[in-house]
């Protein structure tokens, strides 16, 4: 597993499924206001092709962010943003070589507000430090673009002043979207403590009721099969040869189950538990397990518990052939892989509609998820670190 970064996406990858679509928006915005200021300053453009090439880079790093920003691709990496801001920043450069000797009002100049935008739009994706130090390091950027332009200027001025007017929108985007972007990853780490607080309280609580439960499973199993032998046994008086057969008989039962349940791992002991299928269905999927290297108990928490919600979306679909769910877990190296295959009825659209936020979630919690649905075949393969 990667290390989590402080992003809204990592931290809350399944609520963060619906932020794309704000994304696009913005994106698509800040190429609309290029094109009609660009429209609009026609009469400033000095070379038509580098003005077009401005915008086809702006457009290129908008489809860099959205492309990136879809939860199938998740997370949302600090290389695909530095992708993403260096062309975005050499659309301003071709938008002033564009406009050079000719430009006549900083003001006009479409490249920083729509750099702003598209550090908003990565907002929810990357920490809001790398948001903060990628607009500081791109006002130095558009400053030094700017002191160039500054002789085609119409208006007279201090030099700081046009640099002060340049950077402004861009930084105040920049920064509005760090710390809004902080303030939710602050939200949602308290809100995660709370929750782990809870967990744990009521994990004590429950633990007496459970050994109870444990218990009272034993008893069961002792008043079914020994406690009828003995009575039967006392009744007679006698001990027989059959009698010892049948006692040798009963001990190796219960010594099976005994260790089948110690060797059993939480894994196996998930998938066979009735609250997995919470429909109840008598044709519900059974899901096997192939761990023979004992490696589910390297998962974490977080990715016991992405596994586990991914079963339970799988068997509640209708329709899931028995005998065609199978996970299969084993050792390369020092990386543990794993492979999840499953018969899922349903079309390409509403595969990926439907298990979005689960697939990021396993995003989020395992390293290099791949995800193949050839219609009905899913087939995912993730791996994990050693515990």
């Amino acid at each position: 597993m990667t290390t989590t970064e402080r992003t809204r996406q990592q931290l809350d990858p399944a609520g963060s499924t619906g932020v794309a679509p704000v994304a696009i928006f913005l994106l698509l915005g800040a190429f609309l206001y290029a094109v009609f200021m660009t429209v609009r300053g026609e009469a400033e453009i000095s070379n038509p092709v580098f003005a077009g090439l401005a915008l086809a880079l702006l457009a290129i790093a908008g489809a860099i962010v959205i492309f990136g920003s879809s939860p199938t691709r998740a997370p949302l990496t600090a290389r695909t943003h530095a992708a993403a801001h260096t062309v975005a920043v050499l659309a301003i450069l071709c938008e002033a070589v564009g406009q050079w000797g000719t430009n006549m009002y900083v003001r006009d100049d479409w490249g920083p507000v729509t750099l702003g935008l598209l550090l908003v739009a990565l907002g929810p994706y990357r920490p809001a430090k790398e948001i903060a130090g990628a607009g500081m390091l791109s006002a130095v950027t558009i400053g030094v673009i700017t002191c160039f332009e500054a002789s085609s200027l119409v208006t007279s001025g201090p030099l700081l002043a046009f640099v002060v007017m340049a950077v402004t929108p861009m930084l105040a985007l920049c920064f509005s979207a760090a710390i809004f972007s902080d303030g939710v990853v602050t939200s949602i780490e308290r809100w995660q403590e709370r929750a782990k607080a809870a967990s744990v309280s009521l994990v004590r609580e429950l633990r007496e009721g459970i050994a109870r439960s444990v218990q009272q499973d034993r008893i069961t199993i002792l008043n079914r099969d020994v406690l009828p032998f003995f009575n039967e046994v006392l009744a007679r008086d006698t001990l027989t040869t059959a009698d010892r057969d049948r006692a040798r008989m009963i001990a190796d039962a219960i010594r099976q189950v005994m260790v089948e349940e110690v060797d059993r791992s939480w894994l196996e002991s998930l998938l066979a538990y009735p609250a997995v299928d919470p429909t109840n269905r008598t044709e519900a999927v059974r899901i096997i397990v192939n761990d023979p290297h004992r490696v589910a108990s390297a998962m974490t928490v977080a990715q016991r518990t992405a596994i586990r919600a991914l079963f339970v979306a799988l068997i509640a679909i209708p329709g899931c052939s028995r005998d065609h769910a199978r996970i299969v877990l084993s050792r390369h190296g020092d990386r543990n892989h794993g492979v999840i295959t499953a018969r899922v009825p349903v079309s390409e659209h509403a595969m990926r509609s439907t298990f979005a936020p689960f697939l990021a979630v396993m995003r989020a919690v395992f390293t290099s998820l791949e995800v193949d649905f050839v219609q009905p075949e899913l087939t995912l393969r993730f791996s994990y670190d050693h515990d």
